[in-house]
């Protein structure tokens, strides 16, 4: 009776959540046509009989449809801007029945107090050009900017004022009202703000979210949001589902050319170092949750090659507990089927994310340990169309079944050992279907792959196929090339040998780079064509005894 009760109440909860948001994108949409299109409208016939009455010329037709349509692409495209600004930032959109919970600072907002209306004006300006009138131009585009500048200061400011009290009054000092030239405070900019637009709906049609435990997100302040780690879109999936703006730790690897760091930078990442310390990506952080900004943090370090949580190394832990701001674990299921590690491309299909109560500070090792088992579960997941094995030979490095290295070979859609010629299918769920009939999830396959007695015995490691091997800090250079082997400490590329001592660090770019971290930023790096980093980062760490 109770479940029949509670199913009823989950049911009507469902509906009424589903009727108020219809009738806010309802009232929403209303806004946008009276407000985009009526409005232009009913001034264009003022502006008219302005133009009739004054005897007004009209303007030329080229100058006035080329330089119109330019107005209205930056007006239509910065207002995009400033509208997603205010919602992933404020939490609320610029209409008076749905205003932000948070003063919006940053972005568009740092270089002006009301940029909406000046973009609307530039728009309605592109209008007047459009339509060759002198009248709109010189007297309805001036008239309407003194009246919400009129509005904007008796009425509008105030109530801000109210709302953000002594916030809204030194923001008001700092900003001026219209216009300044310079660079936006840090905060969602253009390239941000557009792609979250034109990504939101894709994300909606190909990978359809569903999302608990938003209410755990706090609407102000800064807040610190982990999460499992299986797919290069997890960040995409944890900013559609939280509809916040996050600044992401990143490895520094994805800002190494200047297009990747002038991309993650507009995205707001924080770029960290994974084979040395990096104590100036922790003050990076600990300034970004200052400026009462939000940071996520994947703690596993790196994506899941099975889909299986990682360890989460002692020093992670004692990061997280030096935090003195909230912690909200965020569970991602179903990213691992749709881009797993080893493929080449991601394929649609269904993701939950689950946001959980925050933790509070002060924060002890027991706290972490608690809030990331919450996040530590199998990604799993089910695609929408059949995943092709191609590159799981990455991850399957050895046969599951005769432990043999280097014999798995894929083609078209079956998997298969040339030495003991076991063979397996894949199906939609990452499920492995035997020839026997029996299927067992992807990450119970390989788990036999983890265990040291794979290489027992073995000395010596030899490369599948072409390896070239770079060397340097920040900026890596290729010193040899050709078949790699390790024998007695020395790893031998080509014609080129070095000597393996005192390594710091094994850690996997990608799927087809292992770096080798030297100490002092200096790394070497293995990267393979067709053979697999996984094997080789397992191998060294046996024969060297670096601990995962």
């Amino acid at each position: 009776m109770h479940k029949v009760k509670r199913r009823m109440n989950l049911r009507e909860i469902r509906k009424r959540t589903g009727l108020h948001r219809i009738a806010k994108w309802t009232f929403i949409l209303v806004n946008l046509i009276g407000y985009w299109g009526l409005l232009p409208w009913l001034l264009s016939i003022a502006a008219m009989k302005i133009d009739r009455a004054l005897k007004f010329p009209l303007l030329p037709v080229g100058a006035g449809l080329a330089i119109g349509c330019l107005f209205l692409a930056i007006g239509i495209g910065a207002s995009l801007w400033i509208a997603v600004a205010l919602y992933v930032r404020g939490g609320g959109f610029p209409i008076a029945l749905l205003p932000p919970y948070r003063l919006v600072r940053e972005g568009p907002y740092s270089l002006s107090r009301h940029p909406l209306y000046l973009s609307f004006t530039l728009y309605l300006s592109g209008w007047a050009m459009i339509t060759r009138s002198i009248g709109f131009l010189a007297v309805v585009v001036p008239g309407f900017a003194l009246l919400w500048s009129i509005y904007s200061l008796v009425h509008e400011e105030r109530g801000l004022f109210r709302r953000f009290g002594e916030e809204y009054h030194t923001y008001r000092k700092a900003t001026p009202f219209f216009f300044r030239l310079g660079r936006a405070r840090s905060g969602p900019g253009v390239l941000f703000c557009m792609t979250y637009l034109l990504a939101k709906p894709l994300i909606r049609l190909f990978f359809p979210i569903e999302v608990t435990g938003q209410e755990h997100l706090a609407k102000t302040g800064p807040a610190v949001i982990i999460a499992n780690h299986a797919c290069y879109l997890d960040p995409v999936f944890l900013t559609a589902s939280s509809n916040r703006y996050i600044h992401f730790l990143t490895t520094a690897e994805m800002m190494r050319t200047p297009l990747g760091r002038w991309l993650f930078t507009r995205f707001g990442s924080i770029p960290i170092r994974r084979y040395s310390s990096d104590p100036g990506a922790v003050r990076k952080l600990l300034s970004t949750l200052k400026q009462g900004e939000i940071v996520g943090i994947f703690p596993e370090g790196e994506r899941s090659w099975d889909g299986a949580p990682l360890p989460v190394s002692q020093t992670v832990k004692k990061l997280l507990t030096r935090l003195d701001v909230p912690i909200v674990p965020a569970r991602i299921e179903g990213s691992y089927a749709i881009y797993p590690r080893w493929a080449k491309v991601p394929l649609p299909g269904a993701i939950k994310v689950r946001f959980f109560a925050p933790i509070n500070p002060p924060f002890s090792l027991k706290d972490i340990t608690s809030a990331l088992k919450l996040i530590a579960v199998r990604s799993d997941g089910q695609t929408l169309l059949p995943r092709s094995p191609t590159g799981i030979e990455r991850l399957l490095w050895a046969c599951p079944s005769c432990h043999s290295i280097g014999t798995i070979l894929t083609k078209k859609r079956e998997i298969h050992c040339v030495n003991c010629h076991a063979s397996w299918t894949i199906d939609r769920r990452l499920r492995m279907q035997g020839t026997d009939g029996k299927s067992i999830p992807l990450a119970e396959l390989v788990a036999p792959l983890n265990e040291e007695r794979i290489f027992q015995g073995q000395e010596t490691l030899t490369s599948r196929g072409h390896v070239e091997l770079l060397q340097g800090e920040k900026v890596l250079q290729c010193i040899a090339s050709g078949e790699a082997r390790y024998q007695d400490e020395t790893l031998y590329v080509g014609e080129t040998s070095f000597l393996l001592e005192n390594i710091r660090s094994l850690t996997i770019e990608g799927n087809n780079r292992l770096d080798i971290g030297l100490g002092k930023g200096r790394r070497l790096r293995l990267y393979f064509k067709s053979d697999s980093p996984l094997k080789w980062q397992r191998f060294l760490r046996m024969r060297l005894g670096i601990n995962a």
